[in-house]
């Protein structure tokens, strides 16, 4: 005598897909897409002040970063400064900062340099071969801006 399967669990029975679990996403059928191919399906642009802003914010995580003299629009000193020049998917960025008294300035701005191109590249998939820095102040211990 063959088997008992029970109904429903035999070869070629559909399986019905099981409850979604409350505050989980159900799974997508499609496979993830290679980037490659959802590039063939439209573009993406960065304007340069979106590349400013990520420079900026990337300097502002640098320990020796101090904010620069001026004000910046909340009220508030700028971290730096930075203008973004765009050529397809490459930045040329131009860095000015305030950097803490005494810092070795080479290293520092070697430091920052690579950081700015790293957080650029990271967020924005754009080639950054060059940051320029102006070390534009010198700030002594204590002072905030």
């Amino acid at each position: 005598m063959g088997a008992v399967v029970p109904a429903g669990r035999g070869e070629g029975a559909a399986t019905a897909p099981a409850p979604p679990v409350p505050g989980q996403r159900a799974a997508s059928a499609r496979p993830p897409e290679d980037p490659a191919e959802a590039g063939a399906r439209g573009r993406t642009e960065i304007p340069a002040r979106v590349v400013e802003k990520i420079a900026v914010r990337a300097a502002a995580e640098q320990p020796a970063v101090r904010p620069l003299g001026g004000r910046g629009p909340f009220g508030g000193a700028e971290p730096a400064r930075a203008h973004a020049r765009l050529s397809g998917d490459t930045a040329v960025i131009r860095l000015a900062v305030a950097l803490a008294y005494p810092v070795p300035l080479r290293s520092t701005a070697a430091e920052l340099r690579a950081r700015v191109a790293e957080r650029v590249e990271e967020l924005t998939g754009m080639s950054v071969p060059r940051v320029d820095i102006d070390v534009s102040e010198l700030v002594r211990a204590g002072r905030v801006g």
